[in-house]
Protein backbone atom coordinates (compact mmCIF):
# COMPACT_ATOMS: atom_id res chain seq x y z
CA UNK A 1 0.00 0.00 0.00
CA UNK A 2 0.99 3.57 -0.54
CA UNK A 3 -0.44 6.26 1.70
CA UNK A 4 -0.63 9.66 0.06
CA UNK A 5 -0.95 12.69 2.32
CA UNK A 6 -2.07 16.14 1.22
CA UNK A 7 1.05 17.66 2.84
CA UNK A 8 4.03 16.81 5.01
CA UNK A 9 2.26 18.48 7.90
CA UNK A 10 -0.68 16.09 7.54
CA UNK A 11 1.73 13.14 7.40
CA UNK A 12 3.45 14.32 10.57
CA UNK A 13 0.12 14.92 12.31
CA UNK A 14 -1.07 11.45 11.25
CA UNK A 15 2.04 9.78 12.67
CA UNK A 16 1.81 11.77 15.90
CA UNK A 17 -1.82 10.73 16.39
CA UNK A 18 -1.20 7.08 15.42
CA UNK A 19 1.92 6.64 17.55
CA UNK A 20 0.33 8.26 20.60
CA UNK A 21 -3.00 6.50 20.20
CA UNK A 22 -4.44 4.22 22.84
CA UNK A 23 -5.95 2.11 20.04
CA UNK A 24 -4.01 -1.16 19.90
CA UNK A 25 -4.74 -1.70 16.20
CA UNK A 26 -2.75 1.45 15.47
CA UNK A 27 -0.17 1.91 18.21
CA UNK A 28 0.98 -1.72 18.46
CA UNK A 29 0.83 -2.48 14.74
CA UNK A 30 2.21 0.45 12.74
CA UNK A 31 5.92 1.21 12.90
CA UNK A 32 7.81 4.13 11.39
CA UNK A 33 10.88 2.87 9.57
CA UNK A 34 12.02 6.25 8.23
CA UNK A 35 10.29 9.65 7.98
CA UNK A 36 8.92 8.43 4.65
CA UNK A 37 8.25 4.70 5.21
CA UNK A 38 5.97 2.86 7.60
CA UNK A 39 5.13 -0.81 7.99
CA UNK A 40 2.38 -2.83 9.62
CA UNK A 41 1.44 -6.45 10.18
CA UNK A 42 -1.69 -7.25 8.11
CA UNK A 43 -2.12 -10.49 10.06
CA UNK A 44 -2.73 -8.36 13.17
CA UNK A 45 -4.84 -5.75 11.36
CA UNK A 46 -4.81 -4.60 7.75
CA UNK A 47 -4.24 -0.87 7.46
CA UNK A 48 -6.26 -0.80 4.24
CA UNK A 49 -9.34 -0.67 6.51
CA UNK A 50 -8.20 2.56 8.18
CA UNK A 51 -11.25 4.51 6.99
CA UNK A 52 -13.82 1.74 7.52
CA UNK A 53 -12.79 0.08 10.80
CA UNK A 54 -15.03 1.37 13.59
CA UNK A 55 -12.33 0.81 16.22
CA UNK A 56 -10.11 3.49 14.64
CA UNK A 57 -12.89 5.91 13.61
CA UNK A 58 -11.89 8.55 16.19
CA UNK A 59 -8.49 8.73 14.49
CA UNK A 60 -9.41 8.11 10.86
CA UNK A 61 -12.15 10.77 10.82
CA UNK A 62 -9.49 13.41 11.54
CA UNK A 63 -7.77 12.53 8.25
CA UNK A 64 -10.70 12.13 5.86
CA UNK A 65 -10.03 14.22 2.77
CA UNK A 66 -6.40 14.70 3.81
CA UNK A 67 -4.96 11.32 2.83
CA UNK A 68 -5.77 8.26 0.78
CA UNK A 69 -4.56 4.68 0.55
CA UNK A 70 -3.60 3.04 -2.74
CA UNK A 71 -3.20 -0.72 -3.11
CA UNK A 72 -0.07 -1.72 -5.01
CA UNK A 73 0.54 -4.82 -7.14
CA UNK A 74 -2.32 -6.81 -5.70
CA UNK A 75 -4.10 -7.79 -8.90
CA UNK A 76 -1.73 -6.98 -11.72
CA UNK A 77 -3.72 -3.94 -12.81
CA UNK A 78 -2.32 -1.55 -10.26
CA UNK A 79 1.14 -0.70 -9.25
CA UNK A 80 3.83 1.86 -9.23
CA UNK A 81 7.47 1.32 -8.58
CA UNK A 82 8.66 1.79 -5.03
CA UNK A 83 9.03 5.42 -4.10
CA UNK A 84 12.77 6.09 -3.77
CA UNK A 85 13.94 7.22 -0.33
CA UNK A 86 14.48 10.95 -0.10
CA UNK A 87 16.79 12.81 2.25
CA UNK A 88 14.35 15.09 4.03
CA UNK A 89 14.13 16.78 7.39
CA UNK A 90 11.70 15.00 9.68
CA UNK A 91 9.31 17.75 10.69
CA UNK A 92 8.52 15.92 13.91
CA UNK A 93 12.07 15.48 15.23
CA UNK A 94 13.99 18.02 13.12
CA UNK A 95 16.50 15.32 12.10
CA UNK A 96 17.22 14.28 8.54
Amino acid sequence: MTIIFSSREVADDWWRVVSNSDITLLKDNIQRITPQFYTHNPEQWNFFYFFTETQVKTVSDQFRGKMFIVLENDRGGRGITIIPPQVIVDSTSGSS
